[in-house]
């Protein structure tokens, strides 16, 4: 697995660099912006926080791209959690649904401008440094497999 992550990250490396090398260092700091310009409004930012069975976080799901999604895979630090320990709900007040329940006919309906939270149990390790939290997004649709990487120290949430 390590070595898989290294040799993308070596790719993903020498494309910035052709990238720059091609048309300046102006085009790697443009595109480094919309990629965080886009992390920031489709992730709420310090989200991430414990509870009492594990963590939680949100999308704020702003008014872009919009999609159906038959499943879902959370990962911390490249381990999966199980799929009948992760749960959403579209805004609060809205009923919890387990992500193992997700299907072609019960799809996760990501809605633009409606926040989409969604919780684990898998409690995190007690470090301050980052943890990593992928969340895989399986569409009906194509592209068949969405992605969003979280990085960042968790926080401690309400109990």
């Amino acid at each position: 697995m390590v070595g898989h992550r290294l040799g993308a990250l070596l790719r993903l490396t020498g494309e910035a660099i052709g990238l720059g090398v091609d048309f300046g260092t102006g085009s790697l700091e443009a595109l480094l912006w919309v990629a965080r310009t886009v992390e920031a409004s489709v992730y709420v930012p310090d989200s991430l926080v414990r509870t009492p069975t594990g963590f939680a976080f949100a999308l704020a799901n702003p008014p872009l791209r919009v999609g159906a999604f038959s499943g879902l895979r959370l990962l911390v630090d490249g381990v999966a959690v199980a799929p009948e320990h992760v749960r959403f709900r579209r805004g609060v007040g809205d009923l919890w649904r387990a992500s193992s329940a997700l299907g072609p006919a019960a799809p996760l309906a990501l809605q633009a401008g409606t926040r989409t939270e969604f919780e684990a149990d898998r409690v995190l390790p007690e470090r301050p440094a980052p943890v990593t939290v992928r969340l895989e997004l399986h569409n009906v649709a194509i592209p068949p497999l969405v992605w969003l990487e979280i990085r960042e120290s968790v926080r401690e949430g309400p109990h």
